[in-house]
């Protein structure tokens, strides 16, 4: 049978992809997306959606997720849902992440539901997608690893997310396996031994690693036993900036990075604020104990090389993440853009090798860095899966499809 090309097809289904019908949602397009075809691809099981599902807050509040989901859009059932009443609780608290797990896995529920009413939308789980190739006439075709055409589309956008940056050491684990709650084991017998424990990076996810850390073993945890080694100042998110986003407003901070300071008034020529940058809640708290010496336990070291210390007993790295592959090639089956991160414009177009856009084709979510960085304000920084609610990315390409 015949493929009928459809007008988009997303590669994934996490949270960044699921910002594309949201965002569809909130413009009162979600119907016209979907009549016209949309087709979403997800090499996991559908009931496999564990995105987020770590065992630490977010530095979110809740209302942050609450707030992409348009209610009076053709998706406000979810906001109706259990999971959206745990969210309500305390909108302007930072929300376990479990829990937001929860209210996203039940958006994707709801957006895989809504596609069957259409004949021509679908959602394929359990489907990998090898490549993605641009024919001559502009048309994407999503391709098995036999080379057989699952979908065929005007538009794409490539959604499949990132995997974490781990170290070559044996001993390393990533901040996602210790959040995920999968070496609970090695943490508590390192921590018993009263070894090393070395966590690399200065993110969110380090600081709520060494949180986990405090908060099960912190009574087998000897002082100076869990080491942070940051190859930057720790930033601190600014408090001022979530008005001032919403505001239109732009600023930059001022006083030293990790202080906390507060955001300087808007000047001519400064760029965007990014208003999720920095820890936040819990991990910023931690961050200001181990600063200031009230938390013993904890140390925090400065290494300007990526590699970090030499290998401990436990090295925990919460380094980033690194772009899953997806070969995008044209019609003569050359490769548009180099392996790895593939780079974005401000309107979430994927640029080819020698950084022009390529027609059609976009990107979302962890994995896809832009020029001018996060919200257009400058800067190689990955644009994070969640702030598919909180930015403009999902917006700024449904606008152009």
């Amino acid at each position: 049978m015949q493929l009928r090309a459809a007008r988009l097809q997303v590669v994934g289904f996490g949270p960044a992809a699921l910002g594309i019908p949201i965002a569809a949602d909130r413009a009162g397009l979600l119907d016209d997306l979907m009549r016209e075809g949309c087709v979403f691809i997800d090499r996991r099981a559908r009931g496999e959606w564990r995105s987020l599902d770590y065992d630490i807050r977010s530095n979110s509040v809740a209302g942050d997720f609450l707030e992409g989901l348009s209610p009076d859009g053709r998706l406000r059932t979810v906001l109706r849902s259990s999971e959206a009443r745990a969210l309500q609780e305390a909108p302007d608290q930072p929300v376990a992440l479990r829990v937001a797990a929860r209210f996203l896995a039940r958006a994707a529920r709801e957006i895989a539901d809504y596609t069957v009413r259409f004949d021509g939308a679908h959602t394929h789980f359990s489907t990998v997608v090898d490549h993605l190739r641009r024919d001559a006439d502009g048309l994407f075709h999503s391709r098995d690893a036999r080379g057989r055409t699952l979908a065929l589309s005007r538009s794409a956008v490539i959604a499949v997310g990132a995997r974490p940056r781990a170290g070559a050491a044996p001993r390393t684990v990533t901040s996602e396996a210790v959040l995920r709650r999968e070496c609970d084991a090695r943490c508590e017998a390192a921590a018993a031994a009263g070894v090393t424990i070395d966590v690399l990076g200065g993110s969110h996810s380090a600081f709520s690693t060494v949180g986990l850390l405090l908060r099960e073993w912190g009574h087998l945890l000897r002082p100076g036993q869990i080491r942070v080694h940051t190859r930057s100042e720790v930033l601190v998110y600014r408090p001022q900036a979530r008005a001032a986003a919403a505001e239109g407003r732009t600023g930059t901070s001022s006083g030293t990075p990790g202080t906390g300071s507060a955001l300087a008034t808007a000047a001519p020529g400064a760029r965007p604020l990014h208003r999720f940058a920095g820890l936040r809640g819990e991990s910023e708290a931690l961050y200001r104990a181990v600063r200031c010496g009230a938390e013993p336990r904890v140390r925090l070291l400065r290494h300007p090389e990526e590699a970090g210390p030499a290998a401990s007993p436990l090295t925990i790295a919460a380094t980033g993440y690194r772009a899953r592959r997806l070969p995008v090639l044209d019609a003569r089956g050359e490769p548009l853009f180099p392996p790895g991160e593939a780079a974005v414009d401000d309107e979430g177009r994927v640029l080819d090798g020698r950084g022009r856009p390529v027609p059609g084709l976009f990107g979302i979510g962890l994995g896809h860095c832009s020029p001018a960085g996060p919200e257009g304000g400058g800067g190689d920084y990955p644009m994070a899966a969640v702030n598919i609610f909180h930015g403009r990315t999902a917006d700024r390409i449904t606008a152009q499809l």
